[in-house]
């Protein structure tokens, strides 16, 4: 909806970043909000979802595919760095999706291939 309202590239990251802002909020305190990302939300996950704001900006001007792909594939390389290589062909979407999901587990890669 935000993008059909003509939105900048920075009112989708802002509105991103109200988003998670208010999942702190939603504490009732201010110190219970800072509890919430500093003692309970994983570090990696708060990471992860600062890391992908400038992918959210491309919404504005690209198709809602596209970017789910730039993103899951620089999460690939970012988590993949020594190897192997992007993956290709029909099976590509659902390695890139797991292991976005699991932060690069190999085990859980090596066991989808293993299905066929």
């Amino acid at each position: 909806e935000v993008v059909e309202d003509d939105a900048s590239p920075d009112d989708v990251a802002l509105y991103f970043l109200h988003w998670l802002t208010d999942l702190s909020g939603a504490e009732a305190t201010p110190l219970g909000g800072a509890e919430k990302f500093v003692l309970r939300f994983p570090h990696h996950v708060l990471s992860s979802f600062l890391w992908s704001i400038p992918f959210l900006r491309r919404l504005v001007d690209t198709q809602e595919t596209e970017v789910v792909e730039e993103y899951l594939v620089a999460r690939w390389k970012m988590a993949h760095e020594q190897g192997p290589d992007v993956p290709t062909g029909p099976e590509a979407v659902a390695l890139l999706r797991l292991s976005a999901m699991t932060q690069g587990n190999a085990d859980v890669l090596d066991a989808f291939r293993g299905l066929s």
